[in-house]
């Protein structure tokens, strides 16, 4: 063991007397080198993961909530909607609880009102609460012209962007073709009623799900679908995402509850759940990617090290140094290199790009997007990264220091 120990301090001596002698810019250029390859490997991984990131927070915030309550398969509603909100509230974890009701409808906007430039658009109409939806799903700061609804509003409604046309990219291939705040289009129901609505206020969440409906006061749906204490879904908002599992619990023991559909915002997500998998599997090969050109830029560096300083390496195997505290010292470069690219990379990263995207989202069509560093996949690719420092000066220093001591003089 001692021995060990004093074998590593010779070889420590060693590398240190190396890179100390060495050319500074050498030195600079490489740890800059490593730096970039590591700063990229996070960089591309963090993209993935802001991507995903943004997805589900979009589904969460405007869509399903941590916590979402439908109507059982075949049935159409919730009933008694009102005692529920009264039995859930009340829990220690709850932020805010809102109620939807939902139907369709064919929206046509008759331009000049002469039944001859026609747009038409099939959408969902969601009817809302305008004095609690806000706490849970925020369209009032979404809102791109007009104003939100009001309670007593009939005859009004707010247009997603994607329906309404010319806000920028759509998933969809129609629209209606310009609507703005003020104007006013005819909505035709599934159960054949009609009636026309002044489109009050725009808005844009980039949830392409939400951004594709009507809203409409649950009083004025109310009329249209003969109902009064039923809800299509029950939207749950909790403290923190760590209560959804809790909330699952506590929910299924209300007699109330029983026979509906309960579901957090994963079970929701699942199909992003797909996605996030694909990206991981294109981050992984990417890190490999990464971590062999990071390996194969120590091998160049340490060998072009070891060829310069073959006479040298023959002097010191001549007065009685091992192999291996000579392959040692390259080693301990290797990693010198490869853990300052580490640390400066992951530096930069975290506290100077994120940093910088976090006052400057990407603009993506899904939401603004900050890059985010998964632990998992930094632990990831750091382990790759060392093991590819530790390959790339083990390689070089392997074949060349082996060589007797007459060629390394020559």
């Amino acid at each position: 063991m001692k021995s060990w120990i004093n074998n590593f301090k010779l070889s420590l001596f060693l590398a240190v007397k190396t890179l100390w002698r060495g050319d500074k810019w050498s030195l600079v250029l490489t740890v800059f080198i490593m730096l970039i390859v590591f700063l990229n490997l996070l960089f591309i991984d963090a993209i993935f993961k802001g991507i995903a990131i943004t997805m589900d927070n979009g589904k969460i915030n405007f869509q399903y909530g941590e916590v979402i309550i439908e109507p059982a398969t075949g049935d159409q509603y919730i009933q008694q909607t009102n005692n529920i909100v009264e039995a859930i509230r009340d829990f220690y974890y709850i932020k805010s609880v809102t109620t939807h009701l939902r139907t369709g409808a064919i929206l046509i906007n008759d331009k000049n009102k002469d039944g001859r430039d026609v747009a038409s658009f099939s959408a969902g109409v969601i009817g809302i609460d305008p004095q609690t939806e806000n706490q849970s799903i925020d369209l009032k700061s979404h809102l791109l012209e007009g104003r939100y609804l009001r309670k007593g509003d009939y005859g009004k409604a707010m247009l997603g962007s994607d329906i309404a046309g010319g806000y920028g990219s759509s998933v969809f291939p129609t629209d209606l073709e310009g609507v703005r705040s003020g104007d006013k289009i005819m909505v035709e129901y599934n159960n054949g009623i009609s009636r026309e609505y002044e489109i009050v206020g725009i808005y844009k969440t980039k949830n392409f799900d939400t951004d594709s409906k009507i809203i409409v006061t649950r009083d004025d749906l109310n009329s249209i679908l003969g109902t009064t204490n039923e809800s299509s879904e029950i939207i749950v908002r909790l403290m923190e995402k760590k209560y959804s599992k809790q909330a699952l619990t506590d929910f299924s023991k209300i007699n109330l509850l029983r026979k509906y559909d309960i579901s957090d915002y994963q079970t929701k997500l699942a199909f992003g759940k797909s996605i996030n998998k694909s990206f991981d599997m294109i981050g992984m090969i990417l890190r490999i990617i990464g971590s062999l050109v990071a390996g194969l830029v120590i091998f160049i560096i340490i060998f072009v090290d070891i060829v310069n300083r073959r006479k040298q390496i023959g002097i010191l195997k001549a007065i009685g140094i091992s192999e291996r505290t000579i392959r040692y010292s390259y080693i301990i470069q290797g990693m010198f290199y490869t853990l300052l690219g580490i640390i400066f990379g992951y530096v930069l990263m975290q506290f100077g790009i994120i940093g910088f995207f976090k006052s400057h989202p990407i603009n993506f069509p899904m939401g603004d997007m900050v890059p985010f560093i998964k632990k998992e996949s930094l632990k990831m690719s750091v382990i790759l990264f060392v093991l590819a420092g530790l390959i790339g000066s083990f390689v070089p220093s392997l074949k060349e220091v082996h060589k007797k001591i007459l060629l390394l003089m020559k």
